[in-house]
């Protein structure tokens, strides 16, 4: 073969070398942004960028407990706070029913010497289920930060604020102070 033929097939030979290897190479598209939280270590930002990628999971279903419904009916009850106000060691109290739940927030009597006791609250309960016999659960409770609390939203409830914009504080509130309660 001549000098040119041995160039021409030489030539071909490359560029179909060449073609299929930036042909067959996968494209590589541009990431998309991320927001990083810019807090992490760096580390954990490589680790981010080497990992194998694989779709996000998927949102776990929302809660239906009571936790998520309460408040639906959700009211102040003055006349039970009344109610309880009346046993001995009680100087006062506020009440929120939400549903068939009474989450009572009480100030021991200044003459009172103790903190709150099981007996207390059994007997703060049982006058809470004379005064409104539609209540199945209560909580008592006379910590002075969710009695605060709890007045605060008795007070917005009865002024006309919205409940819907009450929910989610007043379902931590709950949740930080009982959370055992289902």
């Amino acid at each position: 073969m001549g000098k040119v033929s041995k160039g021409i097939l030489l030539f071909t030979v490359f560029g179909l070398v060449f073609t299929s290897a930036v042909g067959c190479a996968t494209q590589r598209k541009p990431e998309s942004r991320q927001q990083v939280n810019r807090t992490q270590p760096v580390r954990d930002q490589a680790r981010l960028r080497t990992a194998p990628r694989t779709p996000a999971p998927a949102p776990a279903p929302a809660r239906t407990t009571d936790r998520t419904r309460m408040g639906e009916k959700m009211r102040v009850a003055d006349d039970v706070a009344a109610s309880v106000v009346r046993l001995k060691s009680i100087d006062s109290a506020t009440v929120m029913v939400t549903d068939r739940t009474a989450y009572v927030g009480v100030m021991m009597d200044k003459n009172y010497k103790g903190g709150m006791t099981s007996k207390i609250k059994d007997q703060v309960s049982k006058q809470v289920r004379k005064a409104d016999p539609s209540v199945d659960r209560v909580f008592v409770s006379a910590n002075p930060g969710f009695v605060n609390r709890l007045r605060d939203y008795a007070r917005d409830v009865r002024n006309g604020r919205p409940i819907s914009g009450l929910l989610q504080g007043f379902s931590d509130l709950v949740q930080r102070t009982f959370p055992d309660a289902r």
